[in-house]
């Protein structure tokens, strides 16, 4: 952990339900722990090594526009107008897990002895803490330890990493692993030795926190650390569209990930076009829950921004395109879970000027992802560079002012996926129109009302239901009416929480924890 972003843990916890959260892709973890908060159930995360700007607490709270490095931003150079990361939210790197580790333990002994309130939060500052003295001490023991356990030597060789990890590994039953996996996946290529070994090292360093909670909710591949690193701890998948192509890889990661999906308690999907992963898996124990979205950010207001924006260019409509630029290159078998389709965007918004030339539109492009150079050389191509403007990668508090500022929303219009992610759900919130593909037959198991996004798969049909909507005020408005009312019956941070509550109820039944909700 950075001494200049956090120089301290802080931790709340209470006797009542406490949950781990492991991995933040997209703020995804923050905010289910932020949602949980604000019923009074404790629920702590767990960031490990993992610098993404979108997987940080200031891009949901802090208002940035200016450009800043996607995968490794410096907070120090930001105004962040006063925010504090919550007492609950433990960004750490993989060496100081250890150290995280017997800090929980300790605070949790004073909780238990009655020395600590329930709900008391405790800073801890490594230079007046006792256990960081101690720890002082025993550094040069953990390093040995760490440096012989080969997390430190990435170049060892597999049979030297093979015997450091055994020779540390007191739970693991890795013979047992690999009979479950074949129990399970008997016509698949077997899980061999090499592939726990792989992950097995950093997984052990994750133990000594896992140990403090009686459940992990582990988000996208993470659940593997809490298979190999507490073995026998209950587990909670949350998919991040990793159950669209993970499991299915020849590959230690999915083997192992596969063999998670099994052994959890549930499986957390939010992609709906993932259901037909989990069938093809055999998996039963699944359950839909929307992305989280915060309605208390996003909400319909006015925009001066909009007003500056046509000043500037001289337009009437402004049309908001958020879906990150790639569309070309990917690892393959990856096209559906990397793959935008921002291609079949910008020839549907060319083939939409050319309809009406005399339309005064202006594009907005966020410039995220690997392929935005190809994306400004296709709209050169096009001729529809004079309506487009490009816009830094913003942090949510800002894109709430480019959603009211909007006239259309456009999402992404890959075929493969049919599916949303969270732009849809946020342009409803704010009352707009969303065009993107959209498979409604892939919804129903999700929904017991679809939501009223228009779907687009190609080029012409993007062009056509754009112009329907700019050709019919009322018809435009009404779905921004109706969309936010959809979004607040079925997408809203209460139907969320009800729902991990709900998940939480029934593990706390089946192991007679007898948590309170």
């Amino acid at each position: 952990m950075a001494v200049k972003e956090m120089e301290r843990f802080e931790v709340r916890y209470s006797r009542t339900p406490r949950i781990l959260h492991i991995g933040n892709i997209l703020n995804n973890g923050y905010l289910n722990c932020k949602f949980l908060g604000r019923l009074g159930v404790q629920a702590d995360l767990l960031n490990v090594d993992y610098r993404h700007v979108q997987g940080q607490p200031e891009w949901e709270e802090v208002y940035i526009r200016e450009p800043l490095d996607h995968f490794n931003p410096d907070w120090q150079k930001v105004n962040l107008c006063g925010f504090l990361r919550p007492p609950w939210f433990f960004d750490v790197r993989l060496s100081e897990l250890e150290e995280l580790g017997e800090y929980l333990k300790q605070h949790n002994r004073e909780v238990q002895n009655g020395e600590l309130g329930d709900s008391d939060a405790r800073a801890f500052s490594p230079r007046n803490n006792l256990v960081w003295r101690i720890l002082q001490k025993l550094k040069p023991r953990i390093r040995r330890i760490v440096t012989k356990t080969g997390i430190l030597e990435p170049s060892r060789s597999l049979k030297q990493k093979l015997a450091a990890s055994r020779a540390v590994d007191y739970n693991g039953d890795w013979q047992a692993l690999q009979e479950e996996y074949r129990n399970f996946y008997p016509d698949q290529p077997p899980l061999n030795i090499e592939d726990i070994t792989e992950w097995h090292v950093r997984s052990r360093a994750y133990s000594s926190v896992l140990s403090q909670y009686p459940l992990i909710q582990a988000y996208s591949l993470d659940p593997i650390h809490v298979l190999l690193g507490s073995p026998g701890r209950p587990f909670i998948c949350f998919e991040h569209g990793t159950l669209r192509d993970f499991p299915f890889e020849n590959s230690s990661r999915g083997r192992l990930y596969a063999l998670c999906l099994k052994k959890a308690e549930w499986i957390i999907i939010t992609n709906a076009d993932c259901r037909r992963s989990a069938e093809r898996l055999g998996l039963s124990n699944y359950r839909f829950i929307p992305h989280p979205v915060d309605e208390e950010l996003y909400k319909p207001n006015q925009s001066e921004l909009r007003k500056k924006l046509q000043e500037e260019h001289g337009c009437d409509w402004i049309f908001i395109a958020p879906a990150r630029h790639h569309w070309k290159n990917c690892p393959p078998g990856l096209e559906n879970s990397w793959f935008k389709r921002n291609d079949i965007l910008i020839g549907g918004l060319a083939k939409l000027f050319r309809r009406l030339p005399d339309l005064r539109a202006l594009v907005i492009f966020f410039e995220w992802g690997q392929e935005v150079n190809l994306s400004k050389k296709l709209i050169r191509e096009c001729g529809i560079e004079d309506k487009v403007r490009w816009e830094p990668l913003c942090s949510k508090p800002a894109m709430v002012e480019f959603y009211n500022a909007a006239d259309i929303v456009l999402d992404q219009f890959n075929d493969g996926i049919g599916t949303f992610g969270t732009v849809v759900p946020e342009s409803l919130a704010c009352k707009k129109p969303v065009v993107l593909n959209y498979k409604r037959s892939l919804h129903h198991w999700c929904y017991t009302e679809l939501p009223p996004v228009l779907n687009a798969k190609d080029e012409e049909s993007i062009a056509k239901q754009m112009q329907e909507l700019l050709d019919n005020d009322f018809y435009r408005f009404s779905l921004g009416d109706r969309g936010l009312e959809w979004f607040m019956k079925y997408h809203s941070s209460t139907v969320v929480v009800e729902r991990l509550i709900d998940i939480y109820r029934s593990i706390s039944e089946k192991y007679g924890w007898g948590w309170t909700f």
